[in-house]
């Protein structure tokens, strides 16, 4: 009598094993990906900032954080003189699945520089605009190499 038929190769319970951890691996590259892009738009948010800035906290208090995936939470570099100001900055934590990707104003004037004179001092939305193509190549390359 032939052996024929379908058999395991690896067992079932080795195969969702590797599929836990490859879904950690892309969790963790996803969540780089979204620290890599946090820093990017930070950095591009203060170097083309449309304001003069006198005292500079407006412009070192630009800044990125990033929250999810149980990995906690990654803030970018801000000045002490801008630290201080943050006085109105609200915390927004990821639940779940989610990662969260800010870019904020420390300063309590960061609102006005938004929303007034037409919007033409705003930096925060035309920065994460402009940058999301860079963000979608960061996510499909974390799924390529996890």
């Amino acid at each position: 009598m032939s052996n024929s038929g379908f058999y395991w190769v690896r067992p079932p319970s080795a195969l969702a094993a590797d599929f836990e951890k490859y879904g950690k691996r892309v969790e963790v590259a996803l969540y780089a990906a979204a620290n890599a892009w946090g820093q990017h738009i930070q950095y591009a948010a203060r170097d083309e900032r449309p304001w003069q800035d006198r005292t500079s906290h407006a412009k070192t208090g630009l800044f990125y954080a990033v929250d999810g995936l149980g990995q906690g939470e990654i803030v970018g570099d801000i000045s002490p003189g801008a630290r201080a100001l943050m006085k109105e900055v609200e915390r927004v934590e990821a639940k779940g699945n989610e990662i969260i990707i800010v870019l904020a104003h420390t300063v309590f004037y960061g609102k006005y520089l938004e929303t007034s004179h037409g919007g033409r001092y705003a930096i925060i939305m035309s920065t994460i605009e402009a940058n999301l193509p860079r963000l979608e190549r960061l996510i499909r390359n974390s799924y390529g190499s996890a």
